[in-house]
């Protein structure tokens, strides 16, 4: 599975702007009063100005980044003065022995918690030096839910996607190591923050599988294959 492009709402869109096409870099695609499209990689992140004035909308995502670029791209991000968010084991890197991979995490101006993320089984090693247009691809997205694992049987019986690597009651992956759908239970703490997952419209176009467009029962979720 890849991710072609995920179309996400802030309350912030000038701010957000400016935090990815200036300050990370990323090549600024499309914009207009109340959306911009930025490229990341091979992929596309877009977000769109929300109409609820109440709403304060926050998601998670991951970039992936070359496997050996990640100590450079922690330098990088301090360059920028963007700090890192502080984990559990009180270090700012992690490394999962099942996943094979080493992530950070920060946060842009809207809250988002986002994840570079080196996933060391791909050949994906690059000489040039760390910038924004190192960013390979978005990698994972975030779907808050009520119920993990029939989400989980949904994504697996209608998109044909597997489960990928650990999953649990409260938390699940579905997809490989090229994307991921990262299920979170409602107001389970995402990793890498202290935010409570919640549940806010969330648009994905995805490779692979039949081509058609989903809706994930009565959330706001839009999931399109190409």
């Amino acid at each position: 599975m890849r991710i072609q492009s995920i179309r996400l709402l802030t309350k912030n869109v000038e701010q957000l702007q400016q935090f990815y096409a200036q300050l990370l870099g990323l090549p600024l695609l499309d914009r207009s009063k109340d959306s911009f499209t930025v490229l990341a990689g091979k992929s596309y992140l877009t977000f769109e100005q929300t109409e609820d004035a109440d709403e304060n909308p926050y998601y998670h995502f991951a970039f992936d980044i070359p496997q050996n670029k990640m100590d450079e791209a922690i330098n990088w991000l301090s360059s920028k003065k963007i700090s890192l968010n502080l984990l559990p084991d009180h270090s700012y890197k992690t490394y999962s022995k099942t996943w094979d991979a080493t992530s950070i995490y920060f946060d842009d101006p809207s809250g988002n918690i986002i994840e570079f993320i080196s996933r060391h089984s791909l050949i994906n090693e690059v000489n040039t030096s760390f910038s924004g247009m190192s960013i390979l691809n978005i990698s994972e997205i975030g779907l808050v839910v009520h119920d993990v694992t029939s989400t989980m049987e949904f994504l697996k019986s209608n998109l044909k996607l597997d489960a990928y690597k650990n999953n649990y009651n409260s938390f699940a992956a579905v997809g490989d190591e090229n994307g991921l759908f990262i299920l979170a239970a409602h107001e389970r703490v995402w990793f890498g923050s202290d935010k409570k997952a919640d549940i806010f419209r969330t648009e994905v176009t995805i490779e692979g599988g039949d081509k058609g467009t989903s809706y994930l029962g009565s959330y706001p979720y839009k999931i399109t294959i190409k």
